[in-house]
């Protein structure tokens, strides 16, 4: 598969160092179809790691997004199993040929990801009981997954992914450098935190610290999608009531409550649900788990489209709050029927 082909999402012609192209086992529209959630984490997660990832997996996995990683051994490996459980779609990117699966215990995974098998790995080309693809820049046969390639293939589960969640990792890990490739990239990242002393945890911990958004589950990721707009808006609140992504709409979906995203309400926009009291652009970033920048821009693009009010002491509040009545002590007036 060139580089150049239009199914592959076009930040796969962007990393560095670039890639010639790639060979494939399975469906190759799920490569670049759709909302791709990337999954990572570390090779000897704890239980409750594990729990989180296939959790996440799993529940993007429902509505119709498919997970990609790198058939790796521990939170790799129980993503991509969550996913294929959900009935979903998973893609993964391997460090060797096509021929000879690395890890050996994961085999059987990539075969049913591939929807074909040989004696070490599986056959490249189009497989009509693919689940997702299996995805190798080092040829058909079995060439070995040398050590420096898993970092190679980590640029890649960036360039392959909408949005990056890193589960548990440490500084230096495996996952920190296909973060530190989704940064460059310009994929949002979010990350399932811990305790802010936890080592198992360090580097998630930091990019936190710089601004990454915290993950702890499908509605949360969902929200995400829609802040970095990935997705419309209302889809979290939609994917509770059923809703799947619509293959034919990029950022759409169907089912789910309400049916139809172009009606939804701008007070129903996951930024303006943090406004309902005023506050400064700084707390709004902190309570979204986003940068500065793109809470600003959100912001700007609320107002413009009459969801929110940037009010004369700087804050910002939503727009039906703000045309609210106070009272003498400066409390926003209840609706009749509201409270006591």
């Amino acid at each position: 598969m060139s580089i150049e082909d239009p199914r592959l999402p076009d930040r796969c012609r962007h990393v560095q160092p670039g890639s010639r192209g790639f060979w494939f086992a399975g469906d190759p529209d799920a490569l670049g179809a759709g909302v791709r959630i990337g999954i990572v984490g570390s090779r000897h997660p704890r239980t409750e790691s594990l729990a989180h990832a296939r959790r996440i997996a799993r529940e993007a996995a429902r509505v119709g997004c498919t997970v990609v990683s790198g058939l790796a051994i521990g939170i790799d490996g129980a993503a991509h199993e969550a996913a294929l459980a959900a009935g979903g779609r998973t893609v993964g990117i391997v460090a060797g040929g096509l021929a000879s699966i690395h890890p050996r215990r994961n085999r059987d995974l990539a075969r049913r990801m591939a929807g074909s098998r040989t004696a070490e790995g599986v056959a490249a080309g189009v497989h009509a009981d693919a689940r997702g693809a299996v995805v190798s820049e080092y040829g058909r046969d079995d060439e070995a997954a040398h050590a420096y390639r898993f970092q190679e293939r980590n640029r890649l589960i960036a360039a392959m992914s909408d949005y990056l969640v890193v589960v548990q990792a440490t500084h230096g890990s495996g996952s920190m450098g296909t973060a530190r490739h989704a940064l460059e990239l310009g994929v949002p990242i979010g990350i399932v935190p811990s305790a802010p002393d936890d080592s198992c945890y360090s580097g998630g911990i930091a990019l936190i610290q710089d601004g990454a958004d915290a993950v702890v589950d499908g509605h949360s990721l969902f929200v995400r999608l829609e802040l970095h707009q990935v997705m419309a808006p209302g889809f979290a609140a939609a994917a509770r009531n059923g809703a799947r992504l619509d293959p034919s709409r990029a950022g759409c979906w169907t089912g789910g409550d309400p049916a139809d995203q172009l009606e939804l309400a701008l007070p129903d926009h996951p930024l303006a649900s943090f406004v309902r009291t005023p506050r400064g652009v700084e707390e709004v970033a902190e309570l979204a788990g986003l940068d500065l920048r793109s809470t600003r821009r959100l912001l700007l693009e609320l107002e413009e489209a009459g969801g929110v009010t940037h009010q004369d002491d700087g804050t910002w509040v939503a727009s039906d709050v703000a045309a609210q009545p106070t009272l003498a002590d400066g409390r926003v007036a209840s609706h009749p029927g509201e409270g006591a």
